[in-house]
């Protein structure tokens, strides 16, 4: 055999054992690192049950196909997650290398120090293509909910907001423009109710959560109030309560009496869920739901308002802004294989990957997406897409008081007498003191 076939032979011999590298057909559109550096290694993942979770799941597979990398993935329900999660980051046992972390509890693991700084990561061109990776793809307000003093400690992968649900086809019939602001929300309401006792149409004009508790009444009115140029009912970092003062007052006036006025009789005890019922069998002609459930709203199979649905960002005030909320993946600092789930996070986080899954759960935190062919023919309407574009770049405030670990029960205390102002058991002022000095017994300042 002559010398150049055995060179040939060999040169062919060995590109056949070589892994998938960049530039090799698995890798292509993947950038230029060796995604199989961490070949045989085998990571636990640590995620919630959601629907975006079960879309990552599916591609499990291409992920360890890219890699080398066995992935275990283990979904349990949010609370169980978080318990589990928080107990073996704490541990330092290292059992899961890495787990979605939601916005509202990323302080309890970044504040003690359980997750793993991303930046040297993100830095390292033998981990990362920059070029590729695109991390300025991120809006700054989305990315900034990934920081916890200055440490980059998760990447989103999910942002979410309230947006305003309204019934085009209502709005259309009665010639009704959107409202921008709370004078026009309160106006559109009016006339709203004025067409359904005039028997025009069947639908309540408004509703919002009535029913105390932090997740249900107490998140969408401390929303309400961020809307209200940026503010607080209470101070979680001064540990002070604004809860007593005019603009206290006034929030709570404003969201009570317009339930009271324009809800369904009987909504009080609803939670969000009959809320989005009510809304898609023709019951509420407007409220505030989160993006990420449009789905819930466009089946036409479950949905009477199936394309019949517009979508806007919630009114708001001068200087308002809604709170941003993100599923973001972070590292365990005692991961055994931090390269390889960086590799994880990488993927995950990728332009590639994003901009292929994005269309199957509607509100990916890379601005690149929402320009893709596919994700617009798969949203509902470019309405959608810009209220949602809106949001992310300019209606959302990545630093709300909600975060703080102590907000579940101040939000509480608030939204019982939020409630009680709703049932007619105490007027704005008595159930603002009352609500003051509670908070006030559990160790907060009134405010000055």
């Amino acid at each position: 055999m002559k010398k150049s076939v055995v060179f040939w032979v060999v040169i062919v011999s060995i590109s056949l054992l070589l892994p998938c590298f960049p530039g090799n057909a698995k890798a292509e559109g993947w950038g230029n690192i060796d995604w199989q550096q961490f070949k045989g290694t085998e990571l636990n993942v640590l995620a919630t049950a959601m629907p975006v979770s079960e879309v990552y799941k599916k591609r499990i597979e291409k992920f360890e196909e890219l890699t080398g990398i066995k992935v275990n993935f283990e979904l349990l329900n949010d609370v169980d997650r978080r318990k589990k999660q928080l107990v073996d980051f704490s541990s330092g046992m290292g059992e899961y290398d890495l787990g979605n972390i939601g916005f509202s509890n990323r302080e309890e693991f970044a504040q003690p120090g359980y997750l793993e700084p991303l930046e040297q990561y993100l830095e390292d061109p033998k981990l990362t293509d920059k070029a590729w990776y695109n991390f300025a793809d991120y809006p700054k307000d989305v990315i900034a909910s990934g920081y916890s003093k200055d440490k980059l400690v998760f990447v989103p992968f999910t942002a979410e907001y309230f947006l305003l649900w309204y019934r085009k086809d209502i709005f259309n019939d009665l010639g009704l423009s959107v409202p921008k602001n709370f004078e026009e929300l309160r106006a559109t309401s009016e006339k709203l109710d004025e067409a359904r006792k005039a028997g025009k149409i069947k639908e309540y004009a408004w509703i919002e959560r009535q029913m105390p508790g932090a997740s249900e009444a107490g998140w969408n009115l401390f929303c309400t109030a961020n809307r209200f140029g940026g503010f607080d009912f209470i101070n979680f970092g001064e540990m002070v309560s604004y809860v007593n003062t005019p603009k206290g007052h006034e929030v709570l006036d404003y969201y009570t009496s317009m339930v009271k006025q324009f809800a369904p009789p009987g909504s009080g005890n609803w939670t969000w869920g009959e809320i989005a019922v009510a809304f898609k069998t023709e019951q509420v002609a407007m409220t505030t739901g989160g993006n990420a459930s449009y789905a819930y709203l466009e089946n036409p199979k479950e949905s009477k308002v199936a394309g019949r649905v517009g979508y806007a960002p919630p009114p708001m005030a001068e200087g308002g802004k809604d709170p941003l909320w993100v599923w973001g993946w972070g590292m365990n600092k005692d991961s055994k294989h931090k390269g390889a789930a960086w590799l994880f996070i990488q993927w995950a986080t990728s332009p590639t990957l994003m901009q292929e899954i994005a269309p199957e759960y509607g509100c990916p935190a890379r601005q690149s997406s929402y320009a893709n062919p596919a994700y617009v023919q798969a949203m509902p309407s470019q309405e959608f897409i810009d209220a949602q574009l809106y949001m992310m770049t300019q209606g959302v405030n990545p630093y709300p008081q909600l975060i703080h670990a102590k907000y579940a029960e101040g939000a509480d205390i608030v939204s019982k007498e939020m409630s009680n102002i709703i049932a007619g058991i105490k007027d704005v002022k008595q159930a603002a003191a009352d609500a003051d000095q509670a908070l006030i017994k559990l160790g907060y300042k009134p405010a000055e």
